[in-house]
This record gives C-alpha cells, sequence and structure tokens, in this order.
C-alpha cells in the first residue's frame, strides 16, 4: 500500500490538557487546517482537544475519491492513540 503524503498543515491535532474533553471535525471541502485556530484556542483554554483529519482529506482528489462517509465516521469515532 502507498503511503500517502498528507499536505503541509492539514496534520490531525491532538493535545490532552484536561477531563473535559472536545472533539472537532473539518468539513466535506475542509482539513484540519481550517479549524485548527478553533482547536488551539480550545487548548489553550485547557480543554483537551481532538481534531482528527477525516480520510481523504488534506491529500489528493484520488485519495478522497475512494473514501465514504462511513470511513469519516470511523475516522471521528476511533479513539485517539
Amino acid at each position: 500500500m502507498d503511503e500517502i503524503t498528507v499536505l503541509q498543515g492539514a496534520e490531525p491535532f491532538y493535545v490532552e490538557n484536561g477531563k473535559v474533553g472536545v472533539l472537532i471535525s473539518h468539513g466535506y471541502t475542509g482539513s484540519p487546517q481550517s479549524m485548527r485556530y478553533l482547536a488551539e484556542g480550545l487548548a489553550q483554554a485547557g480543554f483537551t482537544v481532538a481534531l482528527p483529519r477525516l480520510k481523504g482529506h488534506g491529500t489528493t482528489s484520488v485519495d478522497m475519491a475512494t473514501t465514504t462517509a462511513s470511513d469519516w465516521i470511523g475516522d471521528v469515532t476511533t479513539p485517539h492513540s
């Protein structure tokens, strides 16, 4: 399987700060880059923050064409590792 190259700035974001967690998901045409400002602000305020990169986002249109809504649901329901 080929390794996927993620565009700079589109990497997932995760900070563990406290007992209260916030899950942020970017939109269909976005990537974590579009929501990073919110994630960083919440992390600075003391929240644990998870901002996953949904499969096919922040890479290429070919990657996006091979993903489904089920993939994206898995991305936000699978615990951070």
